[in-house]
């Protein structure tokens, strides 16, 4: 079953994983500081599969709240096109919006926005690089 909820172009980016400190598991690891978003991330590679851990940079970042409630798995992030076309598309599918395009430090400046629906969870959507 294709829902098509992201667009058809879009593609699996990342998985978020909510941790307590990034230097306990990968100390040599490259850590960016997100002051926007309010954490510290790193993208480390898993089998082929690109992991985002990331750590609370003050005490309430809502990464904080997730791990206090004891959720690692935060989200799975899809690279889109048009992030705005997808959050019409997402709307139209049951999703809802937590939050509405912002740039990120982690990825250049990208916009990302973050979606939620009862069955597939928080979403978060990254807009393509656009290259001159």
């Amino acid at each position: 079953m294709n829902l098509d909820c992201f667009g058809s172009s879009a593609r699996l980016h990342h998985i978020g994983v909510a941790v307590n400190s990034i230097q306990d598991i990968y100390p040599t690891c490259r850590v960016t500081h997100d002051a926007i978003q309010g954490v510290n991330v790193a993208f480390v590679s898993v089998n082929g599969c690109c992991w985002e851990l990331i750590e609370p940079a003050m005490e309430d970042s809502p990464v904080s709240l997730s791990l206090n409630k004891g959720v690692k798995l935060l989200h799975i992030c899809y690279e889109v096109n048009d992030i705005e076309a997808s959050l019409h598309r997402c709307r139209q599918h049951g999703f809802h919006i937590i939050r509405h395009p912002s740039p990120a430090t982690a990825f250049d400046m990208r916009r990302i926005a973050f979606v939620s629906s009862p069955t597939f969870g928080l979403v978060e959507l990254l807009e393509i690089a656009r290259y001159e």
